[in-house]
């Protein structure tokens, strides 16, 4: 069986960063409950590597695929700035990056 040690903080905020986000949304589905499932643990094992290279590689592929998204999300959001959103999601860019490197 496959696995992933955790050793570095920096992979542990990633995985907490992003289970805040799931968090923030309320979500419940099957990718929220698995970063939730590792927050806290320094080992990922399994399927579960496969599964949170399929998030991650998704996830970067729609942040750079879908034009529309920070148009939709400043017309959701007014209140917020346009660079402040840019520069969220390029520290997410990196975070989802830096996660995979590790996973892969």
């Amino acid at each position: 069986m496959a696995k992933r040690v955790i050793k570095t903080d920096r992979i542990k905020e990633i995985i907490k960063n992003i289970a805040a986000d799931f968090r923030f949304t309320n979500e419940l589905g099957d990718f929220a409950l698995l970063f939730y499932k590792y927050e806290n643990e320094d080992t990922i094992r399994g399927a579960d590597i496969d599964k949170m290279i399929e998030y991650v590689t998704t996830s970067l592929s729609e942040l750079h695929n879908d034009p529309q998204w920070r148009a939709q999300y400043l017309a959701e959001n007014p209140e917020q700035k346009e660079a402040k959103v840019l520069e969220n999601m390029f520290v997410i860019e990196q975070e989802y990056k830096d996660l995979l490197e590790f996973l892969q």
